[in-house]
């Protein structure tokens, strides 16, 4: 499930889309910049209204807090097309072979939930795997997982809160489906907040020594899904007009501004 966990990745960074950021940054905070945006992470380059407010209070005295807020409604769209192809690709002609409906995201006070129907069969070779495969087992379920977003020491990270599989078909020995799902999402997991490219803020906040702060979705009453993610860090008000200026001129990635 790497591919999916990547994406995911991405979407919890809270800025791969393209529709406007409308709602309002937190109370005392104020808007410094509310622009068209480049925006490249996870290799999925972007058009996206970003918005930044800042504490101008703190900041006066060293205290630098910044918040971005953005609707990523959109996007959700792309990363449940995403996990729909992430499981077409599992095909082996000898193992598993995986199939599922149209999943669905969701939010949670605090939380990502994801559904689908799912279903996986186990293909088998022959002793040497050199025989016509012949079907071992099918299992089949509505799988539902709860992915929590939290921050730890500045860092963004994501545990699995909640895994349950119902209406499910085909219990075997050789194949059960809670292992093999529950055994795929806790090593990309893992894997996910090992990397930094997940965890740390993205450039520009990055080289200003920006970390997180906190991360949190809210869905409006039209349906719309909008992200604030928070930042801080210590420093003069110079850096947040570096963190402007930057982000107009070369836009937000994962990756190191090249710098002239």
């Amino acid at each position: 499930m790497r591919a999916f966990f990547e994406t995911i990745g991405v979407f919890l960074l809270t800025m791969s889309l393209s529709a406007p950021a409308i709602a309002e940054g937190p109370e005392g905070f104020d808007a410094i910049y509310d622009e068209p945006t480049k925006v490249n992470l996870g290799g999925r380059p972007v058009i996206a209204d970003i918005a930044y407010y800042v504490n101008k209070e703190a900041a006066e005295d060293g205290d630098l807090q910044l918040a971005l807020v953005t609707d990523v409604t959109k996007f959700i769209t792309e990363t449940e097309r995403d996990l729909k192809n992430w499981v077409a690709t599992r095909q082996d002609r000898c193992g598993e072979r995986w199939s599922a409906g149209d999943p669905v995201i969701a939010f949670p006070p605090g939380a990502i939930q994801f559904s689908l129907e799912l279903n996986i069969e186990l293909w088998n070779c022959g002793w040497n795997g050199r025989g016509e495969p012949s079907r071992l087992a099918r299992e089949g379920g509505k799988v539902e997982v709860i992915l929590q977003p939290y921050v730890k020491d500045g860092k963004l990270q994501a545990y699995l809160e909640e895994f349950s599989i119902d209406e499910q078909t085909g219990v075997s020995k050789y194949l059960p489906l809670e292992y093999v799902i529950r055994r795929v999402m806790t090593n990309e997991l893992y894997k996910l907040n090992q990397n930094p490219k997940f965890y740390r803020a993205p450039t520009p906040l990055l080289e200003e020594n920006f970390v997180y702060e906190s991360i949190e979705a809210e869905e409006t009453a039209t349906g719309r899904v909008i992200i604030t993610a928070r930042y801080k860090a210590e420093g003069t008000t110079a850096a947040l007009d570096r963190v402007v200026e930057n982000t107009r001129d070369t836009g937000i990635t994962q990756k190191p501004r090249e710098k002239n």
